[in-house]
């Protein structure tokens, strides 16, 4: 009974030990950021296509009062870009926004989307609308489109609304390359005022309904909101401010193994007590 007590303690004591031994490691996040760059000026005449094949031009969208609500990223994100775009709505609905005062724009990052990928995409987030919805009559139609654009078009664009991505390089021999993500960038939302000027940044993916109804009606009046002070999401890799909690965790893990081990040998002492009584 002395040896086996010795050897659970040693193996719970090792376990803790082997903790210590081991830093955590996490790898170093491509370049992906968002830089709120307010009352900066979109390019009207960035080329664009939308997904029934159309070419047209960003200024289309813009000067006729509404408040456009601007979504970069692409249309085969496995990780945040739905889930963005869920919210956004979401909030929306929760904020009980008229759809007649703003429009949603998704521009696509991946020069390899097509009006295909951006039509499915678009389907998917009006039917999610819908169903928000639910018996409830719409007050209007939700002018929600998703555009494509040559590199330099949606490159120039994004760099105008602070908004900073980076390819990720697919693994040799990888089975499942569509399935994974092809960029790493921010999980961001720009309003910007009817005549094309970046009005306020909401991050991540969940947004304050009454918030975002505020931005809304300040970016519709063309007037320029306030700083974001919330850290954007970074699709596709860790955030980078997991690395500065590392040296917590790992105590927090050595500590529990060190409890873990006291509570083993605990328990043993008390089986062995036990067994050297015997029945009476």
């Amino acid at each position: 009974m002395k040896r086996r007590l010795a050897l659970v303690a040693a193996a719970a004591l090792s376990v803790a030990c082997h903790l210590q031994a081991q830093p955590l490691a996490t790898p170093v996040p491509p370049p992906a950021s968002i830089t709120q760059q307010l009352d900066a000026a979109l390019s009207m005449d960035t080329a664009l296509v939308d997904s029934s094949g159309r070419s047209v031009r960003l200024g289309d969208y813009f000067n006729d009062g509404r408040a456009v609500l601007l979504v970069p990223g692409y249309y085969r994100c496995p990780q945040l870009c739905g889930l963005v775009m869920q919210g956004l709505l979401q909030a929306l609905h929760e904020a009980k926004v008229p759809r007649r005062t703003l429009r949603i724009l998704r521009v696509s990052i991946d020069p390899e989307d097509t009006p295909a990928t951006a039509m499915a995409r678009r389907e998917l987030d009006l039917a999610y609308a819908d169903f928000l919805l639910g018996a409830q009559p719409a007050d209007a139609a939700l002018e929600l489109e998703a555009l494509i654009a040559p590199a330099a078009d949606s490159a120039r664009l994004a760099r105008q609304a602070g908004f900073a991505y980076s390819p990720l390089a697919p693994a040799s021999g990888d089975s499942k390359a569509e399935l994974r993500p092809r960029y790493a960038h921010p999980a961001a939302v720009l309003v910007a005022t009817p005549q094309g000027r970046v009005s306020r940044y909401f991050m991540g993916i969940d947004f304050d309904p009454p918030e975002l109804r505020l931005a809304i009606a300040e970016a519709a009046g063309g007037r320029i909101g306030g700083l974001s002070d919330r850290v954007a999401l970074l699709c596709a890799h860790f955030d980078p401010q997991w690395g500065r909690h590392s040296g917590a965790i790992m105590n927090g893990l050595r500590a529990m193994g060190i409890l873990l081990a006291a509570a083993l040998a605990a328990w043993c002492w008390r089986r062995r007590g036990t067994a050297t009584e015997g029945p009476r």
